[in-house]
């Protein structure tokens, strides 16, 4: 049965009331243990939910954003339910949105670009999760076109998927592993890659991404695509690069992952057409509740760190960091 769609948010800041829906997690074993290990009961969620609520309400830059139990979770499980965490995400993540608008607006599985994007299987989600509950994203990244595409739709890509899962309770307390497939990268990536963009993406990462992030693996890596690696690494912040592995093939992979979770084409059990239109099926669902999120609005035009200039200033500022360098013998 497919779930159905959610009712379009409200974005006041301060509404008569709030959408107080809140469901626990469901399906895994070790539900409970994720839950004490994010810090999560009910208790804790009301007083969160409340203070949170409060302090948006009360900010003196944020004018417009959600305000339901759904989309605020998404911030306190992150953060295990730290409010001055989840705060902080919650601005960046508002910044984020408005600073880099060829990412983040108009996530929508009809644009004629990311459809296209979709069609090809350049990312998508696994129909099945983890023994953990976490959810599990493949992009094979070789198939962008370089002579079509650039960065920004990669990235746009990647945003509406943790925009379509985003409000999945399940997602949201066990987290997310990506698989990225290297081996259709070719020299002529580089022509849309820079290290200013890889640092983009990875302060966005580190600090503005509400998501619970496992683990990163990167599959076939060819020597053309060592140095996005090693680049990425350099710019991830420890707890993001501990999480980060390389493996030359999906065999090697399957030391620490479950083939079975895979498409058919790589051992698993359903074709990748199955998992892409899952994902499909995921984004159109949720595609009237990330368009209305355009609307959300927060000013940058202050001295705060979260601040226009000072969010591109740690982007463009200092020098480049010393890379871990990842080889593969």
């Amino acid at each position: 049965m497919t779930p159905k769609s959610l009712s379009l948010p409200c974005l006041e800041k301060a509404p008569e009331s709030y959408d107080d829906e809140y469901e626990l997690p469901e399906g895994p074993e070790t539900i409970n243990k994720t839950l004490e290990i994010i810090r999560e009961d009910r208790s804790t969620v009301e007083q969160n939910l409340a203070q949170l609520r409060d302090w948006i309400a009360k900010h003196p830059h944020i004018r417009l954003c959600r305000t339901d139990a759904r989309f605020l979770l998404r911030f306190l499980r992150a953060k295990k339910h730290s409010f001055l965490g989840a705060s902080q995400v919650l601005e960046r993540y508002l910044a984020a949105r408005t600073i880099h608008p060829s990412w983040f607006q108009r996530l929508d599985i009809r644009d004629p670009e990311l459809a296209e994007l979709a069609d090809v299987g350049f990312l998508y989600a696994l129909k099945e999760r983890t023994a953990d509950g976490c959810l599990v994203t493949l992009s094979d990244w070789g198939l962008l076109d370089p002579k079509r595409f650039t960065i920004d739709h990669s990235n746009r890509m990647h945003a509406l998927l943790v925009e379509a899962y985003g409000d999945d309770v399940l997602f949201q307390c066990a987290g997310i592993v990506a698989i990225f497939d290297m081996q259709h990268i070719q020299l002529a990536h580089q022509s849309i890659i820079s290290l200013s963009v890889l640092r983009q993406v990875a302060q966005y990462m580190n600090n503005a991404l509400p998501i619970r992030c496992k683990a990163i693996y990167a599959v076939n890596v060819p020597s053309a695509a060592l140095w996005i690696v090693n680049g990425l690494m350099g710019f991830f912040n420890e707890k993001i690069r501990s999480r980060c592995s390389l493996f030359r093939d999906y065999d090697e992979l399957m030391e620490k992952f479950d083939r079975s979770l895979l498409p058919k084409e790589y051992g698993g059990k359903e074709p990748k057409s199955e998992h892409m239109r899952a994902f499909r099926e995921q984004c159109e669902r949720n595609r009237d509740r990330m368009l209305r999120m355009d609307e959300m609005e927060i000013d940058l035009d202050h001295n705060e760190s979260y601040s226009r200039h000072a969010m591109l200033d740690d982007i463009e500022g200092g020098a480049v960091g010393s890379f871990r360098k990842l080889d593969l013998d």
